[in-house]
């Protein structure tokens, strides 16, 4: 067996954990051209390639995984495909991982094919290092996806951008990883394992934080979240609930509001009695731990949709502000109306739904800035955008939830 092949097989692993088609792509065009590419044709594992294509070297596979790898890498960019995503993923990862593997030492060994082939050959042990690729790449993605998971329940619509950011990171990290892979093996297969070991110890922290931010039940001791206003399980009051945080989180502060206590916890799609974080895209759902049944009071929506609604002057005042700052001040004034007015409610609409209103404004929005660098007419930009989103987004709302 071709140790460099063994070296790729066991590197790839942390770049397929980010994307599943485009390190295929990359490896099997490298494959296929062999030594006459520039600069990467004096890669060990590349010399004496690129003559007679195999299966993974033929130009049909070849186009077949660009075609996927671009529609990959512009589906994870939508946050109503990404959860799509998440789901098949690990699958598919850990399939064009294995598959790779064996497409690249079927093409630097020549008798590879006919061992795997031949009954009379074949064996176990011919396929355990593709096997070991394809686990390596299931538990990784695991990993991965689990870290996802946390940051789409902090920010589910993206927001604030963190996951598009993420994406083109994947991108960054999946095309260069492989090339970099070929030109310095055990440099990459030393750095992937340290970015596993990092992506590892992120998750033991981000569970850790969940479970201190919890208190025990004066009445029951069981562990419910600091800002909640009642126990879930045995529904005793939380005498002084702490602060909601920007993305949902408990805060050590007290609140100092506890009227709109409730509304606040909506607002960042959780329960507004035990805290717990709804799962639904629904207005009217039932909360998993306490069992209260979400928005069905129609009073609680009605005032939940005005509470939102008296945001919109100081919102309003802060785009203008910041529009008025041609090109850098566009960014941040997106997020900023997009986390105090928008996701309140696009958050509990459903995702085909969400989808078709998003783009019809996003046709709307390409107009607006067009115009956001010229100085005077750039000041009216993001606030229009932002009442024009929220109105949308609020008037959907209501039509959900059957108030006025």
């Amino acid at each position: 067996m071709d140790i460099n092949a063994l070296i790729h097989g066991f590197g790839s692993v942390g770049m397929f954990n980010s994307r599943a088609f485009l390190p295929a792509f990359i490896t099997a065009v490298s494959l296929r051209y062999g030594s006459s590419l520039p600069i990467v044709g004096n890669f060990d594992l590349l010399q004496g390639t690129g003559a007679e294509p195999t299966w993974f070297t033929h130009n049909g596979t070849i186009t077949v995984l660009a075609l996927l790898a671009v529609i990959e890498a512009s589906a994870d960019k939508m946050p109503e495909a990404k959860q799509v995503l998440i789901e098949i993923d690990k699958y598919s990862k850990t399939v064009l991982a294995g598959l790779t593997y064996m497409g690249v030492i079927s093409t630097v060994d020549a008798g590879f094919i006919e061992e795997t082939l031949v009954p009379a050959h074949a064996g176990f042990l011919d396929m355990f290092p593709a096997l070991l690729v394809a686990g390596g790449t299931f538990l990784t993605t695991s990993l991965r996806n689990s870290l996802h998971e946390i940051v789409i329940t902090a920010d589910e619509d993206d927001d604030m951008g963190i996951q598009n950011l993420i994406s083109w990171t994947g991108d960054i990290w999946a095309g260069f990883g492989i090339l970099l892979l070929l030109a310095f093996p055990i440099i990459m297969v030393g750095a992937t394992g340290i970015v596993i070991g990092i992506l590892w110890l992120i998750k033991k922290y981000a569970l850790h934080r969940e479970e201190k931010s919890k208190v025990d039940c004066a009445s029951c001791g069981q562990p419910i979240y600091r800002h909640a206003l009642a126990c879930p399980s045995c529904s005793a009051k939380q005498e002084r609930p702490a602060k909601v945080g920007i993305f949902g989180q408990s805060k050590k502060q007290p609140a100092n509001d506890l009227e709109a206590q409730p509304y606040r916890l909506a607002a960042k799609k959780r329960c507004p009695v035990c805290a717990t974080r709804l799962t639904e895209r629904n207005v009217k759902q039932t909360c998993q731990a306490c069992g209260h049944n979400f928005m069905a009071d129609k009073e609680f929506a009605e005032k939940y949709a005005a509470r939102i609604s008296r945001r919109v002057p100081g919102v309003i005042g802060i785009t203008i502000l910041l529009s008025l700052i041609p090109v850098f001040g566009l960014i941040p004034g997106i997020i900023y109306y997009r986390l105090r007015l928008v996701a309140p409610f696009r958050q509990y609409i459903p995702r085909g739904r969400t989808l078709a209103l998003k783009w019809m404004i996003r046709l709307f929005f390409f107009v607006l800035i067009a115009l956001q660098w010229i100085p005077g007419v750039g000041g009216i930009v993001v606030p229009i955008m932002a009442l024009t989103t929220y109105s949308t987004f609020q008037k959907q709302f209501n039509k959900q939830a059957a108030i006025g």
